[in-house]
């Protein structure tokens, strides 16, 4: 089960998710990505292609294909999409042609919709001539819209390794639940596992002083975890996963040609979790075939994360 599907499905509430986008933004894809099963209804309104609707249980999906307008004048959009809880916005990152409709697009949806919050995904973000964040903040002028009017985040998201998925979660957390986050969410730290593809060097680092025989089982069974992710990702330059072993959540990243695995505590922030991550691989990823002191490398960067 997906971490959105499984979040949606949780709480005895009546929960619709709008999602909104040129044709092939990669809607469907996100969809597919959330459901993974079949058990969900499909249901269809006469006369209305642009629109497709799926229901599970009190869980709804709700997506639009949108050309070039936003049709807020139509009864069912005003109903449906902007009567959802959520409110998503894909762009196709690596059709950099399509920015500037995007940008119209968001600008009215904003201006003459009134959306109160907007999440907009950039999918595909795992193909090498996607654009950047900063590019897509730039092309879709998002600073420039009326924070008056609509918070709006921007999220990469890629259907095939599932990067951003656990980002969009804990957007949809906060906007839906309503839970406050921390001023820092610092998580528990206990161990770490890299791999570099090159060399198939892995590394491995325990934060804890006292390792109990469930953590060095776990580390084991991470090691072996890692180099199939390496192996079923070597076709991808990047990419994140999330598994859970005992009592502990692991985060799986990789970028480029390094893969670091992150052991935390079963209930801290995947994506302050997959953050930290990131950033021990910039720090390593220039040293592939030398020995690195991963302890102090993170004791260093997340003194405050670290289990002592």
């Amino acid at each position: 089960m997906s971490a959105i599907k499984n979040l949606m499905t949780k709480f005895d509430m009546k929960i619709s998710i709008a999602i909104v986008g040129l044709v092939n933004s990669g809607k469907t894809e996100f969809v597919k990505r959330i459901l993974q099963s079949d058990e969900f209804i499909a249901a269809s309104v006469s006369n209305t292609a642009e629109f497709e609707l799926q229901i599970l249980d009190n869980f709804s999906l709700l997506t639009w294909d949108l050309d070039d307008h936003i049709p807020q004048k139509k009864t069912l959009w005003k109903r449906s999409i902007l009567g959802a809880n959520a409110l998503l916005f894909l762009v196709d990152s690596t059709n950099k042609d399509s920015f500037q409709q995007n940008r119209k697009l968001i600008k009215d949806l904003v201006e003459k919709n009134f959306p109160i919050r907007l999440l907009v995904l950039s999918s595909k973000s795992d193909l090498p001539n996607s654009a950047s964040v900063g590019e897509l903040m730039t092309s879709l002028d998002l600073m420039g819209l009326d924070k008056t009017k609509c918070d709006v985040d921007l999220f990469k998201f890629s259907s095939k390794t599932g990067e951003g998925l656990y980002a969009i979660e804990e957007w949809l957390n906060r906007i839906l639940f309503k839970r406050r986050e921390r001023v820092i969410n610092y998580t528990k730290i206990v161990a770490c596992v890299t791999l570099c593809e090159e060399s198939g060097a892995i590394n491995e680092a325990i934060l804890t002083e006292t390792p109990n025989l469930t953590l060095l089982a776990t580390l084991r069974e991470l090691r072996r975890k890692v180099t199939i992710f390496s192996r079923t990702m070597r076709v991808h330059g990047s990419g994140e996963k999330i598994i859970e072993i005992a009592s502990f959540k692991i985060p799986i990243v990789k970028e480029h040609r390094h893969i670091v695995a992150l052991v935390v505590g079963p209930h801290d922030s995947v994506p302050r979790s997959i953050e930290i991550s990131r950033n021990v691989l910039k720090i390593i990823s220039p040293y592939c075939d030398k020995s690195l002191n991963l302890v102090k490398i993170i004791r260093d960067l997340y003194p405050l994360d670290v289990i002592y």
